[in-house]
């Protein structure tokens, strides 16, 4: 007999699936930092979007609103198959709406003719997701996310 019989080829596959689930539970979970690329994608795309535009408030071509509904919301305009799960705290802010004027510049609020809502401070955005955290820095007058 120089063939397998389906019997030997059963326990080699549930032996495999066993070996499969056993070692997916030592891949690491990269949602904090897969979800902080997206929305430091989401903010420079605002942040470009502003760039030239003479409109002062509230835009949303130029302002994004800092909650996991509004961040799945942004991305399936964008046809993203991807799906923002971590939780959001935002320290610097007076809420969570981010703007952005003609010249890049963020703003804590709706753009003004005044500059009164610019930011001053850095803003720090902690995304959370089981225990693990990753931190954005928003620097204040040049919009830079690191």
């Amino acid at each position: 007999m120089r063939a397998f019989s389906l019997i030997e080829l059963i326990f080699v596959l549930v032996i495999m699936g066993i070996l499969s689930f056993v070692g997916m539970q030592f891949i690491p979970n990269e949602t904090p930092l897969s979800d902080s690329e997206i929305l430091k994608k989401l903010i420079l795309t605002k942040k470009t979007n502003a760039l030239g535009y003479k409109i002062f408030g509230e835009n949303n071509e130029t302002c994004i609103k800092l909650t996991k509904n509004d961040i799945n919301s942004e991305e399936n305009a964008s046809r993203a198959k991807y799906r923002f799960k971590s939780d959001i705290q935002v320290s610097g802010l007076s809420g969570d709406l981010l703007c952005f004027d003609y010249m890049g510049r963020p703003y804590d609020g709706g753009v003004d003719e005044k500059l009164t809502h610019l930011l001053k401070n850095f803003v720090t955005i902690t995304l959370i997701y089981k225990n693990k955290e990753k931190n954005l820095t928003l620097y204040p007058v040049s919009g830079y996310v690191r």
